[in-house]
């Protein structure tokens, strides 16, 4: 089985474009067969509708968490996960100093940009800057990093309130009620679908166009639903969770000496001392950088 799915997950463009050229044939080959005012005015429609739509939801419901639980058992998810957890442990030791590294990280970022414009434009003092050049280099936008979310688990509950909920236990019949209700409204659906039905050998040419409409649709509801859950888990989280490792990485290289940042008390540019007093008073750093100094 999950050899399979990988086989539909790589080819899933190709599965999808072609239900969908299945179903436009379908659609193609029919023709609406009465009046408006009559169908809109028909019970039969609504029922019909709310049939069609109950089972989208279920579908979605269904494909979801099967993405979700396929995902999180793949190999790369556990691997990912692991990593993740050590990361957690290590950053909680020491979050003042992670942060403080951070923010330097983040001005490093930001003098890099400058320098590197000032370089592209002809290694250029900034007073010498063209107005055309200094409003470029003014709006120049560097990597920032944004730690939030940094020591979370990677697949967890969250209540309304914010919270992580940690509890495991399940109580006995919790849920059952709701269950309840939901099947009275699935029974009354299916039931209202029976009202009145006679057996008519000419309708099977529609019936089965119709479901082979609905079920093009179901199809393309659970591709569109499940592959994305699944490649979240497999591929995107593991790609983060490796760049979390990379930059926690760096802030051990940076805590023992091994990799020097430019730091906060900094110029940001080098040359800054070179601009005169009478300049016209260009901002190079926004004042809510030295909040910290």
């Amino acid at each position: 089985m999950p050899k399979l799915m990988n086989k539909v997950y790589k080819n899933s463009v190709w599965i999808i474009i072609g239900l969908s050229l299945l179903a436009y044939f379908a659609y193609r080959v029919l023709e609406f067969d009465g009046e408006i005012g009559t169908t809109l005015t028909n019970y039969q429609t609504y029922v019909q509708l709310l049939f069609v739509i109950f089972i989208n939801i279920n579908m979605v419901s269904g494909a979801y968490d099967g993405g979700t639980n396929n995902g999180i058992s793949s190999p790369e998810f556990c691997v990912a996960d692991s990593l993740n957890n050590k990361l957690i442990t290590s950053v909680n030791n020491e979050m003042a100093d992670f942060r403080h590294y951070i923010k330097v990280l983040n001005h490093h970022e930001l003098i890099t940009i400058q320098e590197d414009y000032l370089f592209k434009v002809g290694d250029k003092l900034v007073k010498d800057l063209t107005e055309k050049e200094l409003k470029e280099y003014n709006h120049l936008k560097p990597v920032r990093h944004n730690i939030y979310g940094f020591n979370l688990p990677l697949y967890y509950a969250m209540t309304k309130s914010g919270e992580i909920d940690y509890q495991a236990s399940v109580k006995i019949g919790e849920g059952k009620r709701k269950k309840q209700i939901r099947k009275i409204f699935t029974g009354a659906l299916f039931g209202a679908m029976t009202i009145n039905m006679i057996f008519a050998a000419e309708n099977m040419g529609n019936a089965f166009w119709s479901l082979l409409i609905i079920s093009v649709g179901l199809v393309l509801t659970f591709i569109m639903t499940y592959m994305p859950q699944v490649f979240k888990f497999k591929v995107d989280i593991p790609k983060k969770v490796i760049l979390k490792n990379t930059l926690y990485n760096g802030y051990i290289n940076f805590k023992n000496g091994t990799h020097v940042l430019k730091k906060l008390e900094e110029d940001i540019v080098k040359n800054e001392k070179d601009i005169t007093n009478d300049n016209d008073n260009v901002d190079v750093i926004p004042d809510e950088l030295h909040k910290d100094d």
